[in-house]
């Protein structure tokens, strides 16, 4: 039986999951809608031959991607670069004053239903000593802070992608990031 596994900053936002080539979801607001904008942070990279562009991090700071339900204006993040991902929870270290201010703009697509790839190929359980968890079952990341084992085997992804849904029902690639 597959568990559904997916980060804990997308609770309240995932509306199916399924365990394709990677664990995949559907994002949704808290209403349920999966018509959503994406909005971001960073710059777009034109690819040859591609028909879109990629999101990609900004020169000044690392990019963020959030979605926004047009009918209720819900608006949550689905990927923030400078905070989410296996890196940022034990390898780099951002100034918290370049995370702050990070304008959004809007993705030039309708809004659409927006599916997410996550990658897993840290094996947490086999390297669990490597983590040093305390007696609470807790271990350190690079800013500092505590985080519980469970939460670090979800919030520790070391890939991500999103795809749009065009109006042909075919799944676009706009954002692809490798996180370890």
């Amino acid at each position: 039986m597959m568990t559904e596994k997916y980060p804990t900053w997308l609770i309240g936002h995932v509306k199916g999951w399924a365990e394709n080539r990677l664990p995949t979801v559907t994002l949704c607001s808290t209403t349920g809608s999966e018509l959503l904008e994406v909005w971001y942070y960073g710059d777009l990279l034109t690819v040859k031959g591609e028909p879109q562009s990629y999101i990609v991090d900004g020169d000044e700071a690392p990019g963020l991607v959030a979605a926004r339900d047009p009918e209720s204006s819900e608006e949550f993040v689905i990927f923030d670069g400078g905070r989410h991902g296996y890196d940022n929870m034990f390898c780099d270290e951002h100034d918290p004053s370049e995370l702050e201010h990070r304008p959004l703009k809007r993705y030039e697509i309708p809004a659409s239903k927006l599916v997410l790839e996550l990658g897993y190929s840290v094996d947490y359980e086999d390297e669990k000593e490597d983590f040093e968890p305390d007696e609470a079952d807790t271990v350190e990341l690079i800013n500092g802070g505590r985080m519980p084992w469970e939460q670090v085997k979800r919030d520790g992804i070391d890939y991500i992608a999103l795809y749009y849904v065009n109006e042909d029902g075919k799944q676009v690639q706009i954002l692809d990031a490798e996180l370890a």
